[in-house]
């Protein structure tokens, strides 16, 4: 992780909430582990509050303090000791010591890595094969563990688990696979948990909503359990069960097993931290992570409780945060932890984590205006976007030319990017900002294309060109039927 002075450092859990403050922000190198890591740490910021749910008072008490009460925390990690070992041997952490008695064999090490799809190479993450024995770190192994937890794949494992009532090796995906996640985060690590526990309407008791190293090992034989409260909802919802093998000094992992949770799949409960798209039907569906897709043009979905022209709903997280500390929410943006996916196969393309500015101030009831403008300017920016490409096309429809708007996309994007942050963090809103950026990309394609073919091009360009000129004599965005999506 990085402190807040800019240097790197590795700590457990136990220092990881006394230092919180001190600590800016995770830095895994492992985006997808990263987003399972922050849920926990959700739960033992919660626990290290000594609070059961989070509600608004108690957050805003909690923020104003800064901090997290060593002397709780100390009290906390000293009563659930063993169950924070790595490699106890009789509760290591986050693991199902049965798995070595109710599977013939483990998966092996190239099993244990989330980005080697059936075992088999990937070119994306690297060279790989089922032959690769050697022990990985300790540290990495526990990152892909998280991973497994959260984006693991479905289908058979290659090793059968039986137990007294099921025997089989076929998983249930993972509660995160191929999706988005987003993370309030705050100037330390401090904030970013505290702004991170979710509210439930649940309202559990002591002992009512345990997470996983404070109760009992799951039945793997029995029907999963409901949530019952922020904390089951965190860290209760894994469809995989996994045990790590040590080497004999312990330093690494030598060997895994990989298995299913539970016999069924888990009772359907809402992450808070995904933005949820909404069909014709009116039912409710997670936004799949796309690669080239920028952050920006998420925004407006992350703040407003609805975008209309997309049906999109916000994370609940950001229902919660509008009543926390101005002085908070002023330096508070958002992370979004993305993995694409195949949720039907075990493949895997492209992990990524991205950060915005400080924009959280727009979830105060006083700020919707900024928030309205924020979705009209991405409206704008995404309107640029496809009466660029229509252009394009219809270049290449009548001439020889191909491939101009793909060209035009891979330019638009990250320029329009910048552009878009620096319109928000500056509040300099611009109606015709990508029109021009727009016209700009069609008139260099179009010089360049033109060199192939210049009578057919330019006579084509011209006529086409009126598309995107049209936009630089609006004052806004254009009807949400023509934006893309």
């Amino acid at each position: 992780m990085t402190l807040v002075d800019g240097t790197d450092n590795t700590v457990g859990l136990r220092d990881l909430q006394v230092q919180a403050r001190h600590i800016q922000r995770l830095a895994l190198g492992v985006p997808p582990a990263e987003s399972v890591l922050l849920r926990i740490l959700y739960v033992l910021g919660l626990r290290a509050a000594g609070l059961d749910a989070i509600d608004a008072d108690s957050r805003y008490e909690l923020l104003e303090k800064g901090e997290f009460d060593p002397d709780r925390v100390d009290e906390y990690c000293s009563r659930y000791a063993n169950r924070f070992q790595l490699f106890h041997p009789e509760r290591p952490w986050m693991q199902d010591p049965r798995l070595a008695d109710q599977m013939a064999k483990p998966n092996g090490i190239p099993a244990l890595t989330v980005s080697r799809p059936s075992k088999s190479s990937s070119t994306l993450f690297g060279a790989f094969h089922d032959g690769i024995t050697t022990a990985v770190p300790w540290e990495q192994a526990v990152m892909q563990m998280l991973c497994w937890f959260g984006y693991g794949q479905g289908g058979p494992t290659g090793v059968v688990r039986a137990t007294s009532s099921n025997k089989g090796r076929h998983c249930r995906i993972g509660p995160f696979r191929g999706r988005m996640s987003y993370h309030p985060t705050g100037r330390n690590l401090f904030e970013t948990i505290v702004l991170g526990i979710p509210e439930t309407d649940h309202d559990p008791g002591p002992g009512d909503d345990p997470a996983p190293w404070e109760s009992d090992l799951n039945d793997p034989d029995a029907t999963p359990p409901e949530v019952t409260g922020p904390v089951t909802l965190l860290t209760g919802r894994y469809q995989h069960a996994l045990l790590l093998e040590p080497t004999a000094d312990k330093t690494a992992v030598s060997d895994a097993w990989i298995s299913w949770a539970w016999p069924t799949t888990l009772p359907t409960a809402p992450d808070p931290y995904l933005i949820w798209q909404e069909n014709k039907k009116g039912e409710r569906y997670p936004r799949d992570a796309e690669a080239h897709r920028a952050l920006f043009r998420d925004l407006d979905a992350l703040l407003l409780e609805h975008t209309p022209d997309r049906h999109a709903h916000r994370p609940l997280i950001m229902d919660a945060l509008h009543d926390a500390p101005l002085d908070v929410l002023d330096h508070a943006g958002v992370t979004a932890y993305g993995f694409a996916q195949d949720r039907v196969n075990a493949v895997d393309h492209q992990w990524w984590k991205a950060q915005t500015p400080p924009v959280l101030r727009a979830l105060r009831a006083g700020e919707h205006a900024t928030a309205a403008r924020i979705a009209e300017t991405r409206q704008a920016a995404e309107l640029a976007a496809s009466r660029l490409t229509w252009a394009l096309e219809g270049i290449e429809a009548t001439t020889s030319a191909t491939g101009l708007a793909r060209a035009a996309e891979r330019d638009y994007w990250p320029q329009a990017e910048a552009r878009f942050w620096r319109i928000v963090t500056e509040h300099d809103w611009q109606a015709t900002a990508f029109a021009a950026l727009a016209l700009d990309i069609y008139d260099d394609i179009v010089d360049t294309a033109a060199a192939t073919d210049p009578t057919r091009i330019i006579r084509a360009a011209v006529h086409q060109r009126g598309k995107i000129a049209s936009l630089l004599h609006r004052k806004g965005p254009d009807d949400p039927k023509e934006t893309a999506a």
